[in-house]
């Protein structure tokens, strides 16, 4: 049994407190499923561990002690605490309390986190989650600190340590408006991107670093005037007509893509891989491991779709 400094156990505490709420030791030992004997002596041995006398016993009653008065106080705040503690872990496996917090790249949050919220807060209405949105960096950044539960995005070699686990894979593809003629095109290959305005993501993101090391690539994709740091600013400069853009499939979900449209490529064949990311040797407290598998529960729904890979479950 764990020992408090100078001797304090938990059992003496419990025999104290006990013994202080009855007023007597024969009705405290029943409570307490132990002998009279076996009473008497826990609180001989609390006595002498503090060095002073906690009750006043005569042979028909036992009071405290001005000292006991003062130190039951405490001792009662101590449990109240300990019982409150429980009650919140309680809590928590049960998921009736919690909080998630998640760092993910921006169609992971729109696509596949966003749209588990709903069914979650109906069924869980005390769990509490925050999304933030960030680059491949930033969330290996912030999982590495502990500011986050687990991310969802990219490798990056930021992430150093860090535990991933795939989660799904999505191929790239042309997004254009929509009386963009190579969405109509028998085959598209990257050269055909070559002769119009290109807009992209800042460098700092996955899918622009896909891009620059994919073959073929022609120069204005991977030299474009122009990059945005998140897809609904790119999807709105596509929309301005300041050029046609490439992104993932599961990026194309997103919902500010509105009227634009869609195409794979057929060459080359990039495919962005989508990680579970997470510290080692770190469980997910029972509210995001419940997060999670909603997570994975959605991927699993849009695995039939256009340029969408299904990765082997990580849970």
């Amino acid at each position: 049994m764990p020992v408090f400094p100078n001797n304090l156990s938990l059992r003496q505490l419990r025999a104290f407190d006990e013994v202080a709420r009855q007023g007597a030791f024969a009705p405290a030992a029943r409570e307490l499923c132990i002998t009279q004997s076996a009473l008497s002596e826990s609180i001989r041995q609390l006595e002498e561990a503090v060095g002073m006398r906690l009750f006043d016993r005569t042979t028909r009653t036992v009071g405290l002690t001005s000292a006991g008065q003062a130190f039951w106080q405490d001792v009662r705040q101590a449990f109240d605490t300990l019982e409150q503690g429980i009650q919140n872990l309680g809590d928590l496996a049960a998921h009736r309390r919690g909080k998630v917090r998640i760092a993910a790249a921006p169609s992971v949050l729109a696509v596949l986190l966003l749209p588990v919220l709903p069914a979650l807060h109906a069924q869980y209405p005390g769990i509490e989650v925050d999304l933030v949105e960030d680059s491949a960096e930033g969330i290996a950044l912030r999982v590495q600190a502990g500011w986050v539960d687990f991310g969802v995005g990219a490798a990056h070699p930021a992430g150093g340590e860090l535990v991933t686990q795939p989660l799904v894979s999505d191929q790239m593809g042309l997004v254009a408006r929509k009386d963009e003629p190579l969405l109509r095109a028998p085959r598209l290959v990257a050269a055909d991107i070559a002769a119009r305005p290109f807009v992209g993501l800042t460098t700092d993101t996955a899918i622009s670093q896909l891009l620059a090391a994919a073959p073929g690539m022609p120069a204005n994709v991977l030299q474009t005037p122009l990059r945005m740091s998140n897809p609904p600013l790119l999807f709105e400069a596509v929309r301005l007509g300041l050029g046609v853009t490439i992104v993932p499939a599961l990026t194309a979900r997103h919902p500010g893509m509105g009227d634009l449209g869609f195409r794979l490529l057929d060459a080359p064949y990039i495919l962005r891989r989508t990680l579970l990311i997470q510290r080692p040797r770190r469980a997910l407290s029972p509210a995001a491991q419940l997060l999670c598998e909603a997570l994975v529960q959605q991927v699993q729904t849009l695995a039939s779709r256009a340029g969408m890979v299904l990765e082997p479950a990580p849970l």
